[in-house]
């Protein structure tokens, strides 16, 4: 896959996301939520994602510990965190929220995601 860009990786995640609400509702249970995003990226011949999510895969490309706080996406207001899932299970995760709420998340801002001393955030402006 070429590399993506912020806007591609955004773009990407909200429509796939889009896509599964419309298709399995707002509430769907965690594994059907594998299922669609294994199957969505197969059927939009996206290839090799990471765990299937334009975010993670986004951060990977561009060298980021995308398990340390470094997603696009500001999930603190599911999470508690600025990460998607919670591996102590002791705070709300993506897992158990409603897809309009994950669709309502905001961006965060380059500056925020990558610091100031990351040469990724140069790269990543455009």
């Amino acid at each position: 896959m070429e590399k993506l860009t912020k806007e591609k990786a955004l773009k990407f995640h909200r429509q796939m996301w889009s896509d599964m609400q419309k298709k399995l509702g707002n509430d769907p249970s965690f594994i059907a939520r594998l299922k669609f995003k294994e199957k969505w990226c197969d059927e939009n011949g996206f290839v090799n994602i990471d765990t299937n999510c334009f975010l993670c895969e986004y951060s990977i490309q561009h060298k980021v510990d995308h398990l340390s706080c470094n997603c696009l996406i500001d999930w603190k207001p599911l999470t508690g965190k600025n990460y998607c899932m919670n591996a102590n299970n002791d705070v709300y995760d993506y897992r158990d929220a409603p897809i309009s709420e994950i669709l309502e998340l905001p961006e965060r801002k380059i500056k925020e995601v990558y610091g100031s001393n990351n040469e990724s955030e140069e790269e990543n402006v455009d």
